[in-house]
């Protein structure tokens, strides 16, 4: 079988080519430190890193719910803490103005206090979060949830909706509650249910009326205990949160291990390659040279 110049050439030519091409994905490989820079170097891996990068993706998104859960919790836990704080006085208040001592002078002066506690109260209950949402609307986050006409009517404007945000592949936390269950749910001993701010409301005025109601001491106790279930309830989820968020991190490292695995370069390996590629191109050139030179004219 003769083989013609023009053949020889061709061949010359694509073994150049081919060893230019291995030599140049070996030095973008140096450059970029990464073994896989396209689906043609790695169909498998290629594949492998698409999955991870999905996983990395929602994992993250999962710990950016955590976040934004925790501090809607912490503001929750924070604002109720400081509820908790002026019932307890309002509560010594209630003491102090059920002892017989006390004339109507007294009592109109706790009673100030007492409103004093009310307003505080009031301002926690309408507190906003981070990004300027209230924290106890539900699902109305841009209105104040509660108001007061003045004359002992409190109102809620939100509503009961609780958002759920995802924290994990099979896990969703509540980043907040509603504060119809908050605060005008709690229970009265008499069956049915009382506001808390009606609660403060009614024992200042009947402090100024000179006329206290022991009554007035147990449904104070009842919100205390109320809010401090809700608290409980804020506290459980932000440990639950902070598990969760410790599991992603273990899942991200161990993703970031994978990825490592298949697609970073082992720079020894590769450098080793790339001098062997180069001498091998030298070659191909070399005997490219020399085939040219191989015409009966040269002997002539």
């Amino acid at each position: 079988m003769r083989i013609g110049t023009l053949q020889l050439f061709r061949q010359g030519v694509n073994s150049i080519l081919e060893q230019q091409t291995q030599l140049a994905r070996t030095q973008l490989q140096l450059s970029s430190g990464k073994r896989i820079n396209a689906p043609a170097d790695d169909p498998t891996g290629s594949a492998q890193l698409l999955g991870l990068s999905e996983t990395v993706k929602v994992t993250e998104q999962y710990q950016k719910n955590i976040n934004h859960v925790r501090s809607r919790l912490e503001l929750e836990d924070t604002a109720l803490g400081s509820m908790g704080d002026a019932l307890q006085r309002a509560r010594e208040l209630t003491v102090q103005a059920l002892n017989d001592t006390n004339g109507p002078e007294d009592r109109t002066a706790i009673a100030q206090e007492v409103r004093q506690l009310m307003d505080e109260v009031i301002g926690l209950a309408n507190r906003k979060d981070a990004n300027g949402e209230f924290l106890f609307g539900g699902f109305q986050g841009q209105t104040p949830p509660f108001s007061h006409d003045g004359s002992g009517t409190f109102s809620y404007a939100g509503d009961q909706g609780q958002r759920q945000l995802q924290v994990g592949p099979a896990r969703l936390v509540a980043d907040g509650d509603s504060g119809l269950d908050v605060f005008m749910k709690v229970p009265v001993s008499s069956g049915g249910f009382e506001d808390v701010f009606s609660t403060l409301y009614k024992l200042a005025t009947d402090l100024e009326a000179d006329a206290p109601n022991a009554a007035s001491l147990d449904q104070v106790d009842a919100a205390m205990d109320h809010l401090l279930g809700f608290r409980a309830t804020a506290g459980a989820r932000l440990n639950a949160v902070q598990s969760q968020e410790t599991i992603n991190g273990a899942l991200l490292d161990q993703l970031e291990n994978t990825r490592s695995t298949i697609e970073d370069l082992d720079y020894a390996e590769a450098a080793s390659r790339l001098n062997q590629q180069s001498v091998t191109l030298q070659a191909a050139q070399q005997a490219f040279v020399r085939v040219q030179n191989l015409n009966l004219f040269n002997f002539l």
